[in-house]
C-alpha cells in the first residue's frame, strides 16, 4: 500500500513538473520589435528572426552571402557595420569541418584553422559584445555540436568544438549573476554546406601524399580514402534536411523568458549521441566503433 501511494505521488509530481516546465518554456519575452540580434554564421536564422520582428544584424563571410540575406529579408535585417545600443542577443553559429584526416596527418595549421573559426572567433565576438548584452541583461546563444560531446568527427573539428563547449559552460556560470542567460545548442547531423564529401576526401588525399611511406603504409591510401568517404556519406545520408529544428531552438533561446541552458535538435542528438555520453568509455567505443 505504501509503495502504491509513493508511486502515485511520484507520478503526480512528474506530471506537474512537465506541465509547469512546458508552460514556462512557452512564455515569450516582451517587446521583441525593440530588440536587436547579432548573428555570426548560418544565416537562415536571420530570416526566421526577421519574421518574428527582431532587428537582425547578420555577419556574412562573403558578398554573395550578404546579397542573399538582403534579398530574402526585410529592411529590419542589415549586413553593414553596427552601432548597437540595445543589443538583446548574440547568436554564434559560424563553423568549419576542418581536414578529415587522422590526427597524425593533421598539421598544426590544420588544427589552428579550425580553432580560429570554431573556437577563437566565437570567443572574440562574445567578448566584444558582452558589455552591450550586459546593459540589457540579454542572451548569448552558442552553437556547438553533438560532436562536442562525443568525439565522432575529425580532430580539428572535435578539438575546437569541445573547447567551445567548455567556454560556453564556464561563461554561463560567470554571467548568470549579471542577468545574462547563456544557451548552448548541440545539433545532431543536419545537411549544411559544411560537409562537401568530394572536397573532404581530396583534402585527405593531398595530405596523405605528403607523408612518408611508413605512415602511408600504416593507413593505406585506398583504404583510408574509402573509409573517409563511407563515414562522411553515412553521416550525410542520415542527416536531416529540415533545419527548422535548429532554427526553432535558437529562436526559443532568444525569445523565451525561461530559455534552456542546452538544446539538442535532431533525433540522433536526443536518442543516440546524448545517451552514449552516459556510457563508460569502453562501452561507448564498442557502440561507436573505430574512428576513420
Amino acid at each position: 500500500m505504501f509503495c502504491l501511494a509513493t508511486g502515485a505521488v511520484i507520478f503526480v509530481v512528474a506530471i506537474v513538473y512537465i506541465v509547469l516546465d512546458t508552460i514556462m518554456r512557452s512564455l515569450k519575452v516582451c517587446n521583441i520589435t525593440d530588440k536587436y540580434v547579432f548573428i555570426n554564421g548560418w544565416l537562415s536564422r536571420a530570416k526566421q528572426l526577421d519574421k518574428l520582428g527582431f532587428y537582425v544584424f547578420a555577419g556574412c563571410l562573403t558578398k554573395e552571402g550578404a546579397k542573399s540575406v538582403t534579398e530574402s529579408c526585410s529592411s529590419r535585417v542589415t549586413t553593414v557595420e553596427l552601432d548597437i545600443r540595445r543589443l538583446w542577443a548574440l547568436l554564434n553559429n559560424a563553423g568549419v569541418l576542418g581536414r578529415c584526416a587522422p590526427a597524425e596527418m593533421c598539421s598544426r595549421e590544420d588544427i589552428q584553422e579550425a580553432l580560429s573559426v570554431n573556437l577563437l572567433g566565437p570567443i572574440d565576438v562574445t567578448r566584444h559584445f558582452l558589455p552591450l548584452i550586459r546593459k540589457v541583461k540579454g542572451r548569448i546563444v552558442i552553437t556547438t555540436s553533438m560532436g562536442a560531446r562525443v568525439a565522432i568527427l575529425p580532430i580539428p573539428y572535435t578539438v575546437s568544438k569541445y573547447g567551445l563547449n567548455g567556454f560556453s559552460d564556464r561563461l554561463r556560470r560567470e554571467v548568470w549573476r549579471q542577468g545574462i542567460k547563456v544557451s548552448i545548442v548541440e545539433p545532431g547531423a543536419f545537411r549544411t554546406q559544411i560537409l562537401i564529401i568530394d572536397k573532404c576526401v581530396q583534402e585527405v588525399q593531398e595530405v596523405y601524399d605528403k607523408h612518408s611511406p611508413d605512415i602511408q603504409a600504416t593507413y593505406g591510401g585506398p583504404k583510408l580514402m574509402n573509409m573517409v568517404r563511407n563515414v562522411l556519406s553515412s553521416t550525410k545520408s542520415g542527416a536531416l534536411e529540415d533545419l527548422r529544428l535548429v532554427v526553432n531552438a535558437n529562436v526559443h533561446a532568444i525569445t523565451s523568458r525561461f530559455p534552456r541552458t542546452r538544446y539538442r535538435p535532431g533525433w540522433d542528438a536526443v536518442w543516440f549521441y546524448n545517451p552514449v555520453t552516459y556510457l563508460s568509455d569502453s562501452l561507448a567505443d564498442l557502440v561507436l566503433g573505430p574512428a576513420a
